[in-house]
């Protein structure tokens, strides 16, 4: 059932579409693109390195906002669907989120590509990027378990949350370095989660390092934690949400 839902969901994402699956590529490489333009001035990047540095903080960003904004809403648009037949509620927002990741995956694999002709190095760094995912999209489905419960019963949160998105994007190192900001401000930001997690990403693919010890500690920390609670929450709540609906 979880495959045939993933299925379902990238099939009919692009149905119809002149571009296709096409799209999973170009909406973030034309954000980039602009992006990497108007903030290579701003921040007085040389525009190739902007370039990769962007790159590397909008996969991750991509791929859990996609998850909360899908994932988050998916027992509510399959309301009918569950009224109707008996299944596990948690395949809904699993299999949505599952959709995400592969919608980055294979987009990653594009957009490297372009990063590669841009002048990104190619290194054995780049073999951690398969973690990097794992432990996002772990932290990941315990968010988005959480949300998925509290828009069954608070249904406001599906407009609130592209406010709180946005304002978690600029709380989050994706468009400029950290060390760019105040020691206070460093301090603050990383008690952001994904801060940890975008620099998983941002290591091998413009540093061309391994991510540090401390980072991916306290991003397998983060994971474990967010995963293990939102499962208890989600699985608390399972048996009562066909009541909120």
């Amino acid at each position: 059932m979880l495959s045939q839902l993933v299925a379902q969901q990238l099939l009919a994402r692009y149905r119809r579409t002149v571009f296709g699956y096409l799209w999973t590529i170009l909406n973030p490489l034309m954000m980039m693109a602009v992006s990497a333009v108007v903030f290579s001035h701003i921040f007085r990047f040389g525009l190739r390195d902007y370039a990769i540095f962007l790159f590397a903080g909008t996969v991750p960003w991509n791929l859990f906002s996609g998850c909360i904004v899908q994932a988050g809403g998916a027992i509510v648009s399959n309301e009918s669907l569950i009224k109707k037949v008996y299944l596990p509620k948690i395949v809904f927002p699993v299999a949505t989120a599952s959709g995400c990741l592969l919608d980055s995956l294979f987009g990653l694999v594009a957009l490297f590509v372009i990063a590669l002709i841009v002048g990104a190095h190619a290194s054995w760094a780049l073999f951690f990027l398969p973690i990097s995912f794992l432990l996002l999209y772990v932290f990941a489905i315990g968010a988005v378990l959480i949300v998925a419960v509290l828009m069954v019963y608070f249904r406001d949160l599906q407009h609130l949350i592209g406010v709180l998105l946005q304002a978690l994007f600029f709380l989050t190192p994706i468009m400029y370095q950290p060390e760019a900001l105040s020691p206070r401000l460093q301090y603050f930001i990383r008690f952001n989660p994904l801060f940890y997690f975008v620099d998983l990403f941002r290591a091998p693919i413009y540093r061309s390092q391994f991510p540090a010890a401390d980072t991916i500690a306290i991003a397998l920390a983060l994971a474990a934690v967010s995963f293990v609670v939102g499962l208890r929450i989600f699985r608390s709540c399972e048996h009562k949400l066909i009541f909120r609906l």
